[in-house]
């Protein structure tokens, strides 16, 4: 990192006395055009000019920079003469040693930007006297001129810059060009074009004409620049938003992991809950915002029992009345928690009726028939056909008929008919993995939520990290 930063010093005070030679050599030499006042007036305005517009770039990517900072350059180079030309680049050169907080970067810009203005002139100064070219009116001879000029400024820019690069930074120059290349089009495209538009307008009007042309270029910049700025703003503040949601999401999931060292059974049942709520949702079409919440309430929806003791939870007898006082807060439980998450109200929702039944019998606040929320009826078919299909303290597995035929039993009764025959279909023709559970994993299908729910950024809680997920049924 020494050596990198020693080389690039040195190579800074080679190109500065590149640079303070061009400048000595348009003094000693200033070519045909006559230095007046009015030659140095315009001079000046066009530094002015230049500096406004460097002032007022715009980045709208990493590598590519809008200015027109580069325009009042070109036309000084075409019509104020070598000294002129050369003022107006130093000047705009050393206006980035107020803005740039390294003086070697500053310098080495400064001197980039003398020595691609000198380079832009010989070019122009040669054609010129080559086609023999009036600088009095507009030509083809000038235009061509011009352009030659502005690609050579452009060239010679970007060549010293990659240099730079490859010094201080180590950037490959083959890779700094292939990156760079289509940038470097379309900025030599924009200045050749408007630039000899400008040209054009400057030969015949003057330079308030081209003042005047400036004003309306600026305001423009200034107000897109303006709008890039409120983008990234609002970019910031999106991805701010993705990484909270993150950081949530990522939370409830880990609280189901580590609830799954308390009873084995929960990892693995909410899984195959939220594969089920998943593949629900698609047969019935519904619309997305929907499918992704019902699914991420299949995946939560046992978080609550966190708060359940562990004596409760892993339970070889069957729950007496005071253990099933504390299984049925675990609804509320769980919808609180979600509930305090910023854009899982609707999630919350869900989770909390999940075990409410169409005759008023199911809890935590008995309510009854179209009283319940429609993806909590979902969820509750798909729970309830889990549940029977998995070995539990109080109960063994049953296959999936024998379940599908209880669930036939009750459906009308505590559990919506239509979604018992909806995941009949979605069964229909599934493998024994599928229609046990064993399928899916919590993982899968927290990843798999993550994406459906477009949440981008950085997982902030990492739930493969906290527990391994059994890959067989749960036993309990």
């Amino acid at each position: 990192m020494v050596t990198s930063e020693r080389n690039y010093r040195v190579l800074t005070a080679c190109l500065a006395a590149l640079a303070a030679s061009a400048v000595a050599y348009s003094v000693l030499f200033p070519g045909p055009a006559p230095l007046s006042t009015a030659v140095i007036r315009d001079a000046l305005i066009l530094a002015v000019l230049a500096v406004i517009a460097e002032e007022m770039a715009v980045e709208v990517s990493d590598r590519v920079t809008l200015a027109a900072g580069n325009l009042p350059i070109l036309l000084a180079v075409m019509y104020t003469g070598r000294f002129p030309a050369m003022l107006v680049a130093v000047l705009v050169g050393l206006w980035g040693f107020w803005r740039e907080k390294s003086r070697a970067v500053a310098a080495y810009n400064a001197a980039n930007f003398v020595v691609s203005a000198f380079l832009a002139l010989l070019a122009f100064d040669g054609i010129v006297a080559a086609l023999g070219v009036s600088l009095q009116s507009v030509s083809v001879g000038l235009l061509a001129a011009g352009a030659a000029a502005a690609a050579v400024f452009e060239a010679t820019n970007l060549a010293v810059t990659s240099v730079g690069m490859y010094v201080k930074y180590g950037k490959r120059l083959r890779a700094f060009w292939r990156e760079e290349m289509p940038p470097f089009l379309r900025s030599l495209a924009m200045l050749a074009l408007l630039g000899l538009v400008v040209a054009a307008l400057y030969a015949k009007a003057g330079i308030i004409a081209v003042v005047l042309l400036f004003v309306p270029l600026l305001a423009s910049q200034y107000m897109f620049k303006l709008l890039v700025r409120e983008k990234d703003h609002l970019a910031k503040q999106k991805e701010l938003s993705d990484q909270y949601l993150e950081m949530n999401i990522g939370l409830a999931a880990a609280m189901v992991v580590l609830l799954d060292s308390k009873d084995e059974y929960t990892a693995q049942h909410s899984a195959a809950v939220a594969m089920y709520c998943r593949d629900i949702a698609t047969a019935l079409e519904l619309p997305e915002h929907e499918a992704d919440a019902l699914h991420l309430a299949g995946l939560l929806h046992d978080l609550g029992k966190v708060g359940v003791p562990d004596a409760v939870l892993r339970k070889t007898t069957v729950l007496d009345d005071e253990d099933w006082v504390s299984i049925r807060e675990h609804p509320e439980k769980g919808a609180e928690v979600l509930s305090h998450m910023v854009a899982y109200q609707e999630v919350a929702d869900i989770v909390r009726y999940h075990h409410e039944r169409l005759d008023g019998s199911g809890y935590p606040s008995g309510i009854h028939g179209e009283s319940i929320p429609e993806l909590s009826r979902i969820l509750a078919v798909a729970d309830s056909y889990h549940a029977m299909t998995s070995d539990r303290p109080y109960h063994s597995a049953r296959s999936s008929f024998e379940a599908l035929k209880e669930l036939r039993l009750i459906a009308g009764h505590t559990l919506d008919k239509q979604y018992v025959e909806v995941l009949a279909r979605v069964l229909r023709d599934k493998d024994l993995a599928y229609r046990d559970g064993s399928s899916t994993d919590f993982r899968g299908e927290y990843e798999l939520g993550r994406i459906n729910l477009r949440l981008r950024g950085q997982a902030l809680a990492d739930v493969s990290g906290l527990a391994e997920v059994k890959e067989d049924p749960a036993a309990g």
